[in-house]
């Protein structure tokens, strides 16, 4: 009898034993997990762009070195909505992050438009250095009053114009032409300035707006032009480069204060790393972009006036700093511009 007690009371303990150690595993399992912040990370980008792999990129690194206390859960290709409506969730918190091109941002504040100031820069490293510096950080200033950090930006490149006509040479060759633009007050009224009628469309509806003859031109990056095969509806392509865009990656305010300090100098530098290396990239594959274009049967045209559409297109910029922009802006912009 007392064997058998003391074998209950031995199978009892080894059963108490082992509940204890289940529900201590059970506990420091959840609370690791409610110690990982995981951010819901939306964009507009096409997969198949520098863009969107880098990101990617950066999702996993960041899951890696953080040892998983920090995790993206990325929404590519408007699946959260457009540009603008994921401004507005991440503001709410019902999103946590997003990448959104920056003149897209004036729907929230209408500063953010100066982006789409027609040949704002002399070049590409031009433009680079102004959102190193103290331009790109003024911008982040802007946002950071509408509850959202600025962690980065991505370049998107220089912006030309496809259509079906000719080749595009000088201000005048656009006049009455049916041009596809994004969302954008300053685009609109830049094109405007030299006879264009300029559309604004939604990126997804581009295509068969080409196709069907309801448009006569669109503009865009060269990556945006090769990815959704629009050389297979324009025939020209003219190397304008009259807008340069870029994405500005932002998480809302609460879940950034959510993230330790060492944790978000993580996200920090991985963000930095891949500023760098889209710019590396773009750099690479522009005349891969082009050939490509070209062997699709697209008549590439290099010889454009620049210097007379921007001067064609520059009332813009008196009228903007009037009305929209203001005096401070301005005198950032003219800083890192000198002009």
């Amino acid at each position: 009898m007392k064997i058998k007690q003391l074998r209950f009371a031995w199978i009892t303990a080894v059963l108490s034993l082992t509940v204890l150690v289940a529900g201590c595993s059970q506990s420091d399992q959840a609370e690791a997990d409610s110690d990982q912040v995981r951010l819901q990370f939306g964009h507009a980008i096409s997969l198949d762009t520098p863009a969107a792999e880098l990101i990617e990129e950066m999702a996993a690194n960041v899951e890696e070195q953080t040892e998983g206390r920090v995790a993206f859960d990325l929404y590519p290709n408007s699946q959260l909505g457009s540009e603008t409506e994921m401004i507005e969730q991440v503001q709410i918190g019902s999103m946590d992050s997003a990448a959104i091109m920056v003149g897209t941002m004036q729907s929230m504040d209408i500063r953010m438009a100066i982006e789409d100031l027609p040949y704002m820069w002399k070049d590409t490293e031009h433009a680079r250095a102004a959102y190193d510096g103290e331009f790109g950080d003024y911008l982040g200033e802007i946002v950071s009053g509408y509850g959202l950090k600025k962690i980065g930006y991505l370049e998107w490149g220089q912006r030309h114009l496809t259509n079906n006509d000719g080749p595009v040479v000088n201000p005048e060759d656009l006049k009455g032409m049916k041009i596809r633009v994004a969302q954008s007050s300053l685009r609109i009224d830049a094109f405007e300035q030299v006879g264009a009628l300029p559309t604004a469309m939604a990126f997804s509806e581009v295509y068969g707006a080409l196709q069907q003859g309801v448009l006569d031109a669109q503009e865009n990056p060269l990556a945006n032009i090769v990815a959704p095969k629009f050389d297979e509806v324009q025939d020209y392509l003219s190397l304008t480069g009259h807008f340069y865009n870029t994405v500005m990656l932002f998480v809302n305010d609460e879940t950034w204060a959510s993230i330790s300090p060492e944790d978000q100098e993580i996200i920090l530098a991985e963000t930095d790393r891949i500023s760098n290396e889209i710019r590396e990239r773009n750099d690479g594959m522009e005349q891969e972009y082009l050939d490509t274009l070209e062997e699709r049967g697209m008549e590439i045209n290099d010889n454009v006036d620049t210097e007379a559409f921007r001067e064609a297109m520059l009332p813009v910029y008196d009228k903007w700093e009037k009305e929209h922009f203001g005096s401070e802006l301005m005198d950032v912009y003219r800083a890192a511009s000198g002009w």
